[in-house]
């Protein structure tokens, strides 16, 4: 097979599936044990955890693609970063103004809560496929209250709806452009109906109520939500958007309880972040026993035994054997690190290399592969220590591009050029001595390392640092955040994960 031909997949889950198809997406992934499948199909789990790039977006997408290969399924997905826009966001906001029983409590102080709002988005998600012009789905019988439901969620949304969370909202008010009929006189005072308006609190907690009502008819409906990401646009957004999503995973629970209690064949799903489930937590929200009860987390670190049998490895086997298959091969390879691999680079054995240049997750190995295939040519009979040689560079800067993503809300862009000041060109491994006297010795050459370390203790840089998977403890073992540590010791030796060295030009200590 030519190495053009090798399909790695796709740093994104989405993008791989839209580009190369079910059937090789389905082929090529790894039923990795972590995943617990079964626990999903089944309903038993309905959080998928993880850290950035670990695969949760792919399990949901090899979700999707096997539910629809039974076509009585109705299956709905939604990408929360990509479907809601600021407006959406916006309009969300407005909805503050709930009953009682929706305020949380934080700390004895009452915040607003978003619960409701995404209780309704999310039954009208179901109403709105189900009822979706060629539809042959049944979710549930379509009586007098399935009726209403539809017609206060049309009053609500409109004809055409969309992806909106929510319509605008003046004083707690929305305009109509749907018809009445229908609405009796109880019910048009129990939602203010008015002048083709309608209280959109009352209305929406009158459509949570009735859904609970409802008699559950034959198709199952299987709802997976996507990408519960906290924007990197600004702090203020990000805050904005821990409690849009701390409402959402509480939504979601509410709603497989709903199924569960009144045995309805309707299922909702959703790939949260570790370090949104962090930041939600350490804002002192209660979700902690939802995520515990019903959340998987995704980590491919192997504690133990031989690295040859990282899940990692084995997943890049799965993409290469896909790719053999889709070239109509006679044979798949027994061992694709002996017929696509040399042994050894850099003095690695292959398999220990693509490991060290990871922070042990997918999108690291598919991305160091992708970009070492660009590099391959007529001549190339194996992936080489020339191909990987070129590509370290690129893919070492790709990497420190996703990391300044989520340091940029911590530090300006001054400030991340002070740091890349200070640790470019470092030798490592290095002492808290050495960094502390290398950013005053480029504070007296450079102002914006000057006004940067007269802001920031360097110990509350490396402790960030770490935090992000960039610097840790080396020695007789190596710490970093990604390892499962939760912190390191500043008193000890540190070095620039394997991955960024290239991009601060790293230089390491001679051995005496």
């Amino acid at each position: 097979m030519f190495f053009k031909d090798i399909k790695f997949g796709k740093t994104d889950a989405s993008n791989e599936l839209m580009e190369f198809g079910d059937d090789y997406y389905l082929s090529s992934f790894l039923e990795y044990e972590r995943y617990r499948i079964e626990d999903f199909f089944e309903g038993r789990k309905y959080f998928i955890l993880g850290r950035k790039g670990t695969g949760k977006t792919a399990l949901l997408k090899y979700m999707e693609c096997k539910l629809r290969e039974n076509p009585e399924n109705l299956v709905i997905p939604i990408r929360f970063k990509s479907d809601f826009d600021e407006v959406d966001r916006s309009n969300i906001k407005r909805t503050s103004f709930l009953p009682q029983e929706e305020v949380i409590e934080n700390n004895n102080e009452k915040l607003k809560s978003y619960v409701s709002p995404w209780q309704v988005y999310l039954i009208y998600q179901i109403f709105k496929h189900n009822n979706s012009k060629n539809a042959e789905y049944s979710v549930f019988c379509n009586n007098k209250e399935y009726t209403l439901i539809w017609k206060l969620l049309l009053m609500i949304f409109g004809e055409n709806g969309g992806n909106k969370i929510v319509p605008k909202i003046s004083k707690g008010l929305i305009n109509i452009s749907v018809g009445t009929q229908g609405i009796d006189a109880n019910l048009a005072a129990e939602i203010e109906l008015n002048n083709n308006k309608i209280n959109y609190v009352l209305t929406a907690k009158k459509i949570i109520d009735m859904y609970q009502s409802l008699s559950f008819s034959r198709t199952p409906v299987y709802i997976l939500i996507d990408e519960l990401e906290l924007s990197v646009k600004s702090k203020k957004q990000r805050e904005a958007d821990i409690e849009l999503v701390r409402d959402l995973i509480i939504a979601i629970d509410r709603m497989n309880r709903v199924s569960k209690d009144k045995l309805y064949n309707v299922h909702f799903y959703a790939s949260v972040r570790t370090d949104v489930v962090n930041s939600v937590l350490s804002s002192g929200y209660e979700i902690n026993k939802c995520i515990e009860d019903y959340g998987v987390t995704i980590d491919w670190y192997q504690r133990g035994g031989n690295y040859v049998d990282s899940p990692l490895l084995k997943l890049l086997e799965k993409k290469i054997n896909a790719s053999e298959k889709e070239q109509n091969l006679k044979t798949e390879s027994n061992d694709v690190w002996e017929t696509y691999f040399e042994n050894k680079i850099q003095g690695m054995e292959i398999r220990k290399f693509l490991l060290n240049f990871s922070w042990y997750r997918p999108r690291d190995v598919i991305r160091m592969m992708t970009f070492a295939q660009e590099y391959c040519n007529k001549e190339t009979e194996k992936f080489n220590q020339r191909v990987f040689d070129e590509a370290i560079q690129q893919y070492s800067n790709n990497m420190w591009n996703e990391v300044s993503e989520e340091i940029s809300l911590k530090y300006t862009k001054e400030d991340m050029k002070a740091i890349e000041k200070i640790f470019t060109g470092i030798q490592v491994p290095f002492g808290f001595s050495d960094i502390n006297s290398r950013m005053k010795e480029k504070a007296g050459l450079y102002d914006y390392v000057e006004k940067f370390s007269n802001k920031y203790k360097m110990t509350d840089v490396l402790e960030m640092l770490f935090d992000w998977g960039i610097v840790g403890n080396s020695g007789e073992r190596m710490v970093f955040s990604f390892l499962g540590y939760k912190e390191m010791d500043i008193t000890k030796p540190m070095i620039i994960h394997t991955p960024l060295r290239n991009f601060f030009q790293v230089a390491s200590k001679k051995q005496h």
